[in-house]
Formats: structure tokens, C-alpha cells, sequence
């Protein structure tokens, strides 16, 4: 019912609306050009809100496509690289039709544009559809001599009817065994990451070959033009500036979603509204339990150079239906959340980017608070409850005079048992696992390393030449882990804080300290529109101080393609 009604309410809306249009892949390629001539444009955007990601392509055509006209003195080479990601969405250009013409159809039917496999244009609707393929073999020291890969195929449709509704749809079927990270996280959390279901890849033993679908699908139109968007689908999203979020991040499994985007001015404001799966345990077919979230983002250019945000969430549990005071969409979730009775897990948020103009560079920073009390902070007694992170970063573009050049570092804190919550079996006897923690489908919502870490990542991404992108990225993280399946130490979000073995003393790194040292070198030539060839190094090395949790150094080197893809990665 509760589906049926969205549904209803996204159609009628939609019926008297303008089309909106799909996101862009946050992990392509294209991304890290967007990214630096977001930080050279000088200042914040009024039009394109970088802290909402994935950003849609119309908000992103439209942006470059300004920038062309405010930044005369462009390169050559810069004004291709612009025209380029323009033609990969070019329904959004301004005069209707940016897609580039290939010089070699086939069948007079198939690529006449460049980046589409078919590209339909009438006068009421436009359809693009692209096949989805990708592979990548894995050569990793230590690892049994196992042969590791992943293997996806699949196809992406997008468009828009009678300028009225746009669509997106994408499904691959994936076979895949990933390095030793890979494997321990199926064993641990019974989960693919980035997936929901799955089952063993043919006689595999359990968590090292997979075989899983991964679908999205949406539907979205703007009910006032230019100001006022909503969305209905599957799909996954993450808020914030940084590589990874405090906030919610892309990390995990899809999930439902009815989102409401509102633009006024120099304000950006969000309403998402989520179905979720809490932990389970696998087994044969059955109904899986759900959860919900609501969620809301409220950001504003406050000036020239400074976006500020506010964030709030909830996470709650009904028995299977929907919270509906939660979908009042301009009203304070803590306020209703404790005329409730103070059942569910709320959390507030932070967040902020500076562009000052000077240096070329962008600062960016998160705040969330869990759950804290002034006074217990003062007294420095370590109390359980001040649950908080902490996010600071920097985009820095051309450096040194280096053209095409950009350079990311950040620093994430999280205070153990944040993202925790104190439900259990009264929700689900058949679990008995708490149900409004910060998660979905065995998979944190947020950061994937879940609580009570500190972690600092560096990405370089350098473009030398058109079409080639060379990338480092590595992170040293530093967690305490539990020593007891029976007792929570703050770091696994998963267990009820009722489980923790103490109310105070709790300091960083509660529990057995574990180092996670992760570098990953990488070169990605762009032979045609999209189609990407992938070769690099990824050196891994992960040292626990308790005899039980698990020490191993691992060395990979894979080569693969991919055709309209993100290329898989195992940063966790």
C-alpha cells in the first residue's frame, strides 16, 4: 500500500510536470574534469550543487556549457574535453541535439552518435540505450593461486516522453571473485559490497565466487520547471564533497526511494525518503524484513565562495509500514522522533566548501553528531555516548603548475559507537539484530569501515594527455575492532550499544587496534566514447593487534575493460 501510494502521489505530480533528467555516474571518468573546473570556475556554483551526488547530467551540460562562455581563454584541448562530455549527454545541450555524429554507423542505424548504441530523437521523447560490459582479471600474491575476476554485462536505457517524464533503467548480470579484502567482507558481513542478493558463482566456496544482479531504475520529472524535482526508483546516493561520506554514501546495496529536490535561488534543499533491509541472516528463500529512513539536506550559497549545509536523518523500524510523520518534508525528524517516544535513531549533520578563488583549491568538511552530551565532553571521562564524526578535505587543481592535475587529501574521524543503535529482537525474533543502526542490506549506510576510526586518504589524478587518466589513491585507516562476539567495542555498527563493554573510558581505537594501509595505482586509456582500458597495481596490508582478527599483506595486478562502466574497486 504504502509503495502504491508514492507511487501514486510521483505520477500524479509527474503528469503535470517538465522532464528532469538522469544522473551521471559518480565513479566515471568524466567526474574528475567536472571536479577541476568546478574548483578553476573560482567560486561556488549557483546551478551545479557538487554536495549532492550523483549530479544530474542536464545540471552538468549546463554548467560546462556556461563555463565555455565565461572562460574565453580556454585551451583547445580544455574546450574538446568539455565538448565531449556535452556529446555523452547531449540530449541536455542547449539546442537539443549535442551528441556528436559518429563517422562510421553501422547499419545506418546503430552509433550514428558517438557515445549512444542507439539514439532515438522525435519531436515528444528522446530514448538512448547503451550496452554495459565490462571485465577484469586479477593476479593477487598469497591468495591460494586463486584466479580472480569480475565479469559484467548488461545495458543501460535512459530518456524522456512528451517532455513530461525521464527514466532511467540499468541492470548487469555480474559473476565475480574479488582479492582477499574482498572475500574477508562476504565472510564477515554475508554481503557483496556495493550489492543486495547474491548466491555462490557455480561449486564456490561460500564468500570467494559470486553470481549477482545489479539493478537501478527511476523515474523523475520536475513538477515546477527549474524549481521543484521529484523521483521515484531504485537507487543508491551519497551527500557530500569527499571521497567518502559521513553522511551517506554510495558504498552500499541499492534501495527504494522517493526523492523531492527543491531549488530557489542560491538554496538547494533535499527530501529523501528510503525503504531498507536490516542485517539478516542468509538463507533459503524468504520475506526479508524492512526498515525505513527519511532524510533531508539543506544547502545554501551563503557567498561567492562559501556553501554551507545542514543534514538530518532517522532511521527507524515498524513492523513493515511506513512512519508517515517522517514524511512531513519541512519539519525538524528530531521533533517528531521525540513526540514519538525517542524510538528511533536520529542524527544531525554539518557540512561546508570553500572556494576562495586563490590557489586553486576547495576545502570541504562534514560534522555529524550521533549523540553527545556538553558536559560529558567536558569531564573527559570518555563517556559511550558522545558519538560523532568528522570529516576535512581539500580539492586542489593544477598544482604546481601542473595542467590537469588534482590532488585530494582527507582526513575522516568517527567516534566509536556512532551509527549505533539500542533496538534488537523486539522488532524481529527471528534476527534478534538491531534494526535502526545505520545500515542496509549488511552494509553501512555511511563510511564502510563503519565506527571508532581515523582514516587519511590521498587521491592524485593526472590527465597527460587526452584520453589518458592516471590515478593514486591510498588511505591508512586505523579502527579498534571487537575481541568478542558477544561485546561491542564501538566499532562494529551492526551490534546493539547494550553490548558495550563500558560506559566510559572510551576512548579512540576502543578494542583491538587494526591497521589498514590500501594503495591502489591505476591507468584507464579511453579507446572510444566510454569504452576504457584498465591497468594497475593495488598493495594492501592490514595488521591487527589481537591474535584473532586477521594479519595478511596482499599484492594485485589486474588489466581489463569496460564499456559505459565504472571500474570495480576494493578500497575497504
Amino acid at each position: 500500500m504504502r509503495k502504491i501510494f508514492l507511487l501514486g502521489v510521483f505520477l500524479c505530480c509527474a503528469s503535470l510536470g517538465y522532464t528532469q533528467s538522469a544522473n551521471m555516474k559518480r565513479n566515471m571518468e568524466d567526474n574528475i574534469f567536472v571536479d577541476r573546473l568546478d574548483i578553476l570556475n573560482g567560486r561556488i556554483s549557483d546551478t551545479l550543487f557538487t554536495t549532492l551526488n550523483a549530479m544530474s547530467r542536464k545540471d552538468v551540460v549546463h554548467f560546462l556549457e556556461n563555463y565555455l562562455i565565461t572562460h574565453p581563454d580556454l585551451t583547445i584541448g580544455e574546450k574538446e574535453d568539455i565538448q565531449n562530455i556535452i556529446s555523452k549527454n547531449g540530449e541536455w545541450a542547449a539546442n537539443g541535439d549535442g551528441a556528436a555524429y559518429s563517422k562510421w554507423p553501422i547499419f545506418n542505424t546503430f552509433y550514428i552518435k558517438k557515445p549512444d548504441f542507439l539514439n532515438v530523437q522525435t519531436h515528444n521523447a528522446d530514448l538512448i540505450v547503451n550496452p554495459i560490459i565490462a571485465y577484469q582479471q586479477t593476479v593477487e600474491s598469497g591468495n591460494g593461486g586463486q584466479t580472480l575476476f569480475v565479469n559484467s554485462k548488461g545495458l543501460e536505457v535512459r530518456g524522456r516522453v512528451a517532455n513530461r517524464l525521464g527514466f532511467y533503467s540499468a541492470f548487469t548480470d555480474n559473476q565475480e571473485r574479488g582479492p582477499r579484502q574482498f572475500q574477508n567482507y562476504m565472510l564477515s558481513h554475508a554481503a557483496v559490497p556495493g550489492n543486495a542478493y547474491y548466491k555462490d558463482f557455480k561449486l564456490e566456496k561460500p564468500g570467494n565466487g559470486v553470481d549477482y544482479i545489479n539493478a537501478c531504475g527511476y523515474i523523475d520529472a520536475e513538477v515546477i520547471k527549474n524549481t521543484i524535482n521529484v523521483s521515484f526508483g531504485h537507487d543508491r546516493f551519497h551527500i557530500g564533497d569527499g571521497y567518502r561520506s559521513l553522511f551517506l554514501s554510495d558504498f552500499g546495496a541499492n534501495y527504494l526511494f522517493a526523492k523531492i529536490n527543491t531549488r530557489i535561488w542560491k538554496v538547494n534543499y533535499q527530501n529523501l525518503f528510503m525503504e531498507l533491509t536490516p542485517q539478516y541472516k542468509r538463507g533459503g528463500d524468504q520475506l526479508l524484513p524492512k526498515k525505513y529512513a527519511a532524510m533531508h539536506h539543506l544547502s545554501i550559497n551563503v557567498a561567492p565562495w562559501l556553501n554551507v549545509g545542514l543534514f538530518e536523518g532517522i532511521i527507524f523500524g515498524r513492523k513493515d509500514h511506513f512512519e508517515f510523520q517522517y514524511m512531513n518534508p519541512i519539519i525538524l525528524y528530531r521533533s517528531i522522533e521525540q513526540g514519538a517516544g525517542s524510538p528511533d535513531n536520529a542524527l544531525l549533520g554539518l557540512n561546508f566548501k570553500m572556494n576562495p578563488g586563490r590557489f586553486n583549491t576547495v576545502v570541504y568538511g562534514q560534522l555529524l553528531l550521533d549523540e553527545f552530551k556538553f558536559a560529558e565532553i567536558k569531564s573527559r571521562k570518555g563517556w559511550w555516548g558522545n558519538k560523532y564524526g568528522i570529516q576535512l578535505g581539500c580539492k586542489i587543481a593544477d598544482p604546481f603548475g601542473i595542467v590537469n592535475l588534482l590532488i585530494q587529501p582527507e582526513i575522516n574521524i568517527v567516534r566509536p559507537f556512532t551509527y549505533s543503535f539500542r533496538d534488537s529482537s523486539a522488532y524481529n525474533a527471528v534476527y534478534d539484530v538491531p534494526v535502526a543502526d545505520y545500515t542496509h542490506y549488511n552494509q553501512p549506510l555511511a563510511h564502510p569501515f563503519g565506527a571508532n576510526f581515523s582514516e587519511f586518504n590521498l587521491l592524485v589524478q593526472y590527465i597527460p594527455v587526452q584520453h589518458l587518466i592516471l590515478s593514486m589513491k591510498t588511505f591508512y585507516n586505523k579502527q579498534g575492532r571487537d575481541t568478542a562476539s558477544s561485546v561491542s567495542f564501538g566499532g562494529d555498527i551492526f551490534k546493539s550499544y547494550k553490548k558495550k563493554n563500558s560506559d566510559y573510558g572510551i576512548r579512540m581505537y576502543n578494542g583491538a587496534t587494526t591497521t589498514v594501509w590500501y594503495t591502489n595505482l591505476n591507468a584507464s586509456y579511453e579507446l572510444r566514447d566510454n569504452f576504457y582500458i584498465d591497468l594497475g597495481l593495488t598493495f594492501r596490508n592490514e595488521k591487527s593487534s589481537f591474535s584473532t582478527n586477521p594479519n595478511f599483506a596482499s599484492n594485485q595486478f589486474y588489466v581489463g575493460f569496460r564499456l559505459n562502466a565504472a571500474r570495480r574497486q576494493y578500497d575497504y
